[in-house]
């Protein structure tokens, strides 16, 4: 995922501008550094307009390091947005300005632990983004770190508004829990599959709610890796259950706890809506303990979120869905940590 030396051919630099609304919660995610050409972070060194004709005949790399100004950079010279997950392990990595970016750390199933940086970069067609220098000794073969990456076609919701009808229970027992990621979150709630999800950070080992009555039809807790490493996106431990459907015109609702560290049930046993199914945990892409929430209409592995509203304790039109920064348990938000 390495490419050659890619000099960087303009040098304006880009005027940053202030941070969006991004639904998530900064602090939940030590070590990773989220870019978007709209709205630029400042640590970043500079966005890069190319022309692709420039560079017909050569291979262009996704990401590449320059060898001699010791950067990495994102390269999309094709004509769509792409998304890149892009991890540097073992190695300081270095903002605009030469100041240190705080790592984070991963850990894989064998127990093998690293620290590294993730770059999660929205990147428009025909830019490059040039994100950080790497810093190692001069002496040192830049091209001997590691790094890992997943760069691809921004994989964008069909129905960004879609909502089911059906309203649910709180996932967690206890709380107040603080959302960290909501709707639309900028860290990894921003596709398909993942746009409707919900992130509630909580201790490992925290009860988990089954939200419906149902029937299990998918309980994995065999994983243990954590962190931030890009290899980690495709590895967890969860729970699907499939909601008994209200009513003969109700649509199907699939439900899905994600980062798991043990399911209390198996594949195909019933549930029912209050009874505890397993534990929290922190397994797959996760910076920090949280439970990831989220719902479809299908069973389908490829299949888009769809938004599902939680159904307050306290009585009826109690219904919210839960935006980062804010606190919420079974009741719904809660003014402030009690």
């Amino acid at each position: 995922t390495m490419g050659k030396n890619n000099k960087r051919r303009n040098r304006k630099r880009k005027p940053q501008i202030s941070e969006p609304e991004t639904n998530f919660v900064a602090e939940a995610g030590p070590g990773c550094y989220i870019a978007r050409r709209d709205h630029s972070p400042s640590w970043l060194i500079e966005w890069e307009d190319v022309d692709p004709a420039e560079f017909e005949g050569e291979e262009v790399p996704d990401v590449a390091v320059d060898t001699d100004e010791r950067t990495l950079s994102l390269c999309n010279i094709h004509d769509t947005t792409q998304i890149a997950y892009i991890t540097v392990y073992d190695t300081v990595v270095l903002e605009a300005k030469g100041k240190e970016l705080p790592m984070g750390y991963t850990r894989e199933n064998n127990g093998k632990e690293h620290k590294c940086v993730t770059f999660i970069v929205l990147c428009p067609p025909r830019v490059f983004a040039h994100l950080c220098y790497l810093d190692v000794p001069l002496d040192q073969d830049i091209t001997s770190i590691r790094i890992e990456s997943d760069v691809r076609d921004w994989n964008q919701h069909p129905d960004p508004s879609d909502e089911h009808p059906q309203r649910i229970g709180f996932p967690l027992e206890g709380g107040p829990f603080l959302c960290t990621q909501g709707e639309n979150g900028a860290l990894t709630h921003f596709f398909s599959g993942n746009l409707h999800a919900i992130d509630f950070r909580c201790k490992v080992g925290t009860p988990l709610i089954a939200s419906v009555d149902g029937v299990v039809i998918e309980a994995n807790d065999n994983n243990t890796l954590t962190g931030v490493a890009v290899s980690n996106l495709y590895t967890w431990n969860s729970i699907i259950i499939k909601a008994d459907e209200e009513g003969e015109a109700s649509d199907p609702l699939y439900i899905e706890y994600v980062h798991i560290q043990k399911a209390d049930v198996k594949k195909g046993d019933r549930v029912t809506r209050g009874q505890v199914i397993g534990t929290s945990g922190s397994v797959g892409f996760s910076p920090e303990p949280h439970l990831h929430f989220t719902a479809f209409r299908s069973s389908d592995p490829i299949a888009p979120t769809v938004r599902v509203k939680f159904q307050g304790t306290a009585g009826e039109n109690t219904e919210f869905l839960p935006k980062a920064g804010s606190w919420y348990d079974a009741s719904g938000l809660v003014s402030k940590r009690s």
